[in-house]
């Protein structure tokens, strides 16, 4: 092997020893530990029981008159759901340290992580005398069924012979961990605080979530079929998980039952005549919000919902003075400032569309106002002003602000970014290396920027000197991305006209597949794209991926106006 061998197994050697040596020092830190904590139970036991005698003493000096015994046991479940033993006992007082242990039988159920039946655990510690005790059965860590619980009383040292036992017939059904815990969990709050737990899950609107939030909701009803407030987020989760008529339908249902048990409540009108507005009876859905209405509740859903409903009927005027309404209240700070949201929402969209910017920049601002910095809204306030305003410094401004209330996250960092590119390319002198600068900093050089300046027709300056300065129009991200393969992939038309002005190469392959880009819309059924690239000089009848053509693609997907927009008269190539 020669030299080079040879320090080769040296080296392993070494590092076959430092291993060994390794694990010799794990195990006798186990050991160490293992013998550390026998020695605080044996103390802690010892302290508990013994007489004022050396600890060395293994048994009483004096021990009562009697036999030890285990007695009149009982196994029932408490008011949180849990299994406890209760039983009367006689300690002798014969070894110092005496415990006792649950046993389930079968001993079939076993925990799964160590493979050890979880029963026959030290539970309890006997003291001299007869007394009545009660211990927690343990939940076995698995589903199953016991069919009996026995009570021992152990020697808590050495072989641990048993002193006493009694058991009786019990069967348990143990339901599986996550339910198990689920009842725990429910066991120690109240009804109210379950529900609002519920609440917020389903707020959060996340799968596993709106499946847990359900548990806890059926749970709260199995406990009591008249709580009503379970029935009306039960019919949220039926919306949320299937927005169609036949969602829309079940939480109908289940928002009939609410007002069924309580024919005044608010909420529950408030949500079905949401669900009406959705289901086009229109007429229903203004009764329940006007009924709604005359108790002028806290849920300032009643508000945002009925401007909804105002909307699909094209009254614009009386929708939004239910959406100022909402911003009139003050604010909830709880869940119910999610409809504060959704008014914004609306709102912002209403004068987008009659382009009343003065309007919408004052809502922008009164939106930070009202959510503070939590909500992080500066970046939405920041593209307005760059992209709907053009005031590039203006973006700036507010961007930075955001990031001072630690609003730090993408899409306030890449606001600021673009701006700081569209005013490096307005400026001149030191105040523009400055903005080059920054603009690389939240905002690094490469596809997406280009892709992002080229959303808005303005920022075309700032496209061009980027290019001149060395970007390459067709250049690859780490995705194996381009410019024009973000647009195309976000279906934004506009931004993929002026990137091909610029010269950007249709035909160029990206992603790990290197799919040519123009095949992406036909890959999407983006007809409108397709018709673009076609007008902008792409042949398709020329364009093949991996021995596919775009006809073929089209030809799959069964789309006979794809196959048209790519043109009849390459479909027989």
């Amino acid at each position: 092997m020669g030299h080079a061998g040879s320090a080769t197994c040296r080296r392993l050697r070494m590092e076959v020893t430092k291993t060994s040596s390794s694990r010799r020092l794990v195990i006798l830190m186990g050991l160490l530990l293992a013998l550390l904590g026998g020695y605080i139970y044996y103390t802690q036991f010892n302290s508990q029981n013994a007489p004022s005698a050396s600890p060395r003493t293994q048994s009483w000096p004096h021990p009562p008159s009697g036999t030890n015994s285990i007695s009149h046991l009982q196994v029932k479940q408490d008011g949180k759901g849990k299994w406890v033993a209760d039983f009367d006992y006689f300690f002798a007082g014969g070894p110092i340290v005496s415990v006792f242990e649950i046993q389930l039988l079968p001993t079939s159920v076993v925990n799964p992580n160590s493979g050890i039946p979880r029963e026959g655990l030290a539970m309890g510690v006997a003291k001299r005398g007869a007394h009545h005790l009660s211990i927690e059965v343990p939940y076995p860590f698995a589903e199953g069924t016991s069919q009996k619980v026995s009570v021992n009383m152990r020697d808590g040292t050495g072989q641990r012979p048993l002193l006493a036992t009694q058991t009786i017939d019990q069967v348990i059904n143990w339901p599986n961990p996550i339910i198990w815990q689920f009842n725990q969990q429910m066991a120690e709050h109240t009804p109210e605080q379950n529900l609002q737990r519920a609440v917020e899950m389903i707020d959060s609107g996340g799968e596993q979530q709106l499946g847990e939030a359900r548990f806890i909701l059926e749970r709260l009803i199995d406990q009591n079929r008249q709580f009503e407030p379970a029935y009306i987020e039960l019919a949220r989760i039926a919306m949320k998980s299937n927005w169609s008529p036949e969602g829309l339908h079940q939480a109908e249902t289940l928002l009939d039952t609410a007002m069924n048990i309580r024919p005044d409540s608010v909420d529950a009108k408030i949500l079905l005549g949401y669900v009406y507005a959705h289901q086009q009876r229109f007429d229903r859905a203004q009764k329940l919000f006007g009924e709604a209405a005359q108790s002028n509740p806290a849920n300032t859903w009643l508000w945002t919902n009925w401007g909804e409903l105002l909307l699909m009927q094209h009254k614009d005027e009386l929708a939004i003075g239910k959406f100022r309404e909402v911003l009139a209240r003050p604010m909830s700070h709880g869940s119910h400032d999610r409809a504060r949201e959704s008014a914004y929402i609306s709102l912002l969209t209403i004068l987008d569309r009659r382009r009343d910017l003065d309007g919408m920049e004052a809502l922008y601002k009164q939106r930070i106002a009202d959510f503070g910095p939590r909500d992080c809204y500066s970046s939405e306030y920041a593209r307005f002003m760059l992209q709907v305003r053009g005031d590039a410094q203006g973006a700036i401004d507010i961007a930075r602000r955001g990031l001072e209330e630690n609003c730090g996250g993408a899409p306030v960092r890449q606001v600021l970014g673009l701006a700081e590119y569209v005013k490096w390319a307005t400026t001149s002198g030191p105040e523009q290396a400055e903005s080059l600068s920054q603009a690389r900093i939240y905002l690094p050089a490469g596809p997406m920027p280009l892709y992002l300046l080229a959303r808005d027709e303005r920022n075309g300056a700032a496209i061009k000197k980027l290019i001149a300065t060395g970007e390459h129009i067709d250049e690859l991200d780490s995705d194996r991305q381009t410019a024009l393969s973000y647009a195309l992939s976000n279906g934004d038309l506009g931004a993929t006209r002026r990137l091909l002005a610029l010269h950007a190469n249709p035909e160029m392959p990206v992603g790990s597949e290197e799919v040519p880009v123009a095949l992406l819309p036909v890959m999407q059924g983006n007809i409108a794209a397709v018709r673009l690239l076609r007008e902008q000089g792409v042949n398709y009848s020329k364009l093949r991926y991996r021995g596919i053509t775009a006809f073929d693609f089209a030809r799959q997907s069964g789309n006979e106006k794809l196959l048209q927009a790519l043109g009849h008269s390459e479909t027989t190539l």
